[in-house]
């Protein structure tokens, strides 16, 4: 298995993407493609020899590693794909807490909250932990789950300020209850 480089499976990973991620949750795709002029910030193919599998989008901070987007292509679920994409980014980044958001799940009347446990226990075998860390992002409550703790929702909401910008940061964050 192995990362390549997103340019050359674009219309792969925006079919995944669109499938894989409910429209609230979608950040623009253009937007995600030219955030990666910054050498901080990776869009990638995942692939089983020439076979794409699924996708994976990661932003770099001094600290906190956060893995934004991760999907596999549906067909190939359950076949060690997501558990073998992040083993890769924690080898790739073993000085950094390596980070990812899901859907929160104390919501326990959620329409999808089994679902949401089940993301959680993938992400538990995996090595994440949950931060109790919440973010709101435009009206979808989230929480932060880490390979590590030590990192605070003013470290997590500084890398994206960084990665969106002031204006960007204020309307995808404004209903975020701020530690």
């Amino acid at each position: 298995m192995q990362l390549a480089d997103a340019k050359n499976y674009k219309k792969q990973i925006k079919k995944l993407y669109n499938d894989a991620f409910p429209k609230c949750e979608q950040t623009p795709f253009t937007f995600l493609f030219r955030k990666t002029k910054d050498k901080r910030n990776a869009f990638y193919a995942i692939l089983d020899d020439d076979e794409f599998v699924g996708l994976t989008y990661i932003i770099e901070g001094e600290k906190i590693v956060y893995v934004f987007y991760l999907a596999i292509v549906e067909e190939y679920r359950g076949k060690g794909y997501g558990s073998a994409v992040l083993t890769l980014i924690k080898e790739m980044y073993t000085d950094k807490v390596i980070t990812l958001g899901i859907e929160d799940t104390a919501d326990v009347n959620a329409p999808n909250y089994s679902e949401r446990i089940d993301r959680l226990g993938f992400y538990k075998r995996n090595g994440f932990q949950q931060l109790n860390i919440r973010t709101n992002e435009v009206g979808v409550l989230y929480e932060l789950l880490g390979t590590k703790t030590g990192i605070t929702q003013a470290d997590f909401l500084a890398l994206m300020k960084d990665y969106m910008g002031t204006f960007l940061f204020r309307f995808i964050y404004r209903k975020t209850k701020f530690e």
